[in-house]
């Protein structure tokens, strides 16, 4: 028998989600977009240019963060609650997204 989800299940799964992909997005968006600014400063673009390239360059790199952050959240607080599983741990969460 399943039990029935709570505002307060919502509320944990979307805090982990929010904090783990704020945090992890921001920075891999620093790295990518830290490397890809080197880069162009190297190459002489101008500083509008870097941070136009750089911005986007940092969204697209953040996005799998966000989408692996969202799957481990779910797994780990809502789906055993649905399906009264008991939770995986966070490695076995990652190997079943590879």
């Amino acid at each position: 028998m399943t039990s029935q989800l709570k505002e307060i299940d919502y509320l944990k799964t979307w805090a982990l989600f929010f904090l783990c992909a704020t945090i992890g997005g921001f920075v891999v968006g620093a790295v990518v977009g830290g490397i890809l600014g080197g880069a162009l400063g190297a190459v002489g673009a101008s500083a509008r240019t870097i941070q136009l390239l750089c911005g986007g360059a940092g969204f697209i790199a953040s996005l799998p963060v966000s989408y692996l952050c969202f799957r481990f959240a779910v797994s780990r607080f809502l789906v055993p609650k649905i399906t009264g599983q008991t939770p995986q741990s966070g490695a076995d969460v990652f190997k079943q997204a590879a």
